[in-house]
């Protein structure tokens, strides 16, 4: 399957519910003192319980999820070791990266979360609609147990949220993972991100913390 940044499906707009039953909306909130855009995005766990909304787009289904996967892959948070990335996302909630074989700089193994499910929404104006996979941690020492987050670092909701509004930057694709060599970095991160976009309703930018 091809990967791509944003799926582009003309057909998929005109099968759209209409505006008062859309699943996936556009809408401006304030921030600050001026406006800024935020759409409203669906969580899904995989491509069934997007064809439950979309019963007639089961291939669009299918490839959004599929590019959510990839992007997983390519762009999910890697840990030094499986221990690590549990005390971050919980027990049973890592695998290895696909670069494992090629060890760290330690010696051993990189080490990523898994992927909880993904979120989507459309482009504002286009007919273009794009994913990003989420991620949520089960560890009672995590800043980001129960929550939603994506692999920009960007707090997009909680644990069963069905339906979010984030930021701009949530879809923002990070041009190479973020490595995480010291505990609870990625937590830390995500959470002064999120006390930022609180504070200021600006847009959050991705960093690496800790490597």
């Amino acid at each position: 399957m091809k990967r791509s940044q944003n799926v582009r499906l003309t057909r998929f707009r005109k099968a759209l519910p209409t505006a008062t039953t859309v699943a996936v909306s556009i809408s401006l909130v304030l921030s600050g003192c001026s406006p800024a855009p935020r759409e409203e995005a669906q969580i899904y766990r995989n491509a069934d319980e997007c064809m439950q909304v979309y019963p007639d787009q089961g291939e669009l289904c299918q490839q959004v999820f599929g590019s959510a996967q990839m992007d997983h892959l390519a762009s999910a948070p890697r840990f030094t070791d499986q221990q690590q990335c549990e005390m971050e996302f919980g027990p049973g909630n890592c695998e290895s990266a696909p670069e494992g074989s090629q060890g760290n700089a330690s010696g051993g193994s990189w080490f990523m979360p898994m992927m909880m499910g993904y979120m989507m929404g459309n482009l504002m104006g286009g007919r273009s609609v794009r994913q990003a996979p989420v991620y949520s941690s089960s560890s009672r020492t995590s800043p980001l147990r129960d929550k939603l987050v994506t692999a920009n670092g960007d707090v997009v909701g909680n644990r069963g949220d069905r339906t979010v509004r984030p930021a701009p930057s949530a879809f923002q694709k990070p041009s190479t993972p973020t490595r995480v060599t010291q505990a609870g970095g990625f937590g830390r991160m995500a959470q002064q991100k999120a006390q930022t976009n609180r504070a200021t309703g600006s847009r959050s930018s991705s960093r690496s913390f800790g490597g």
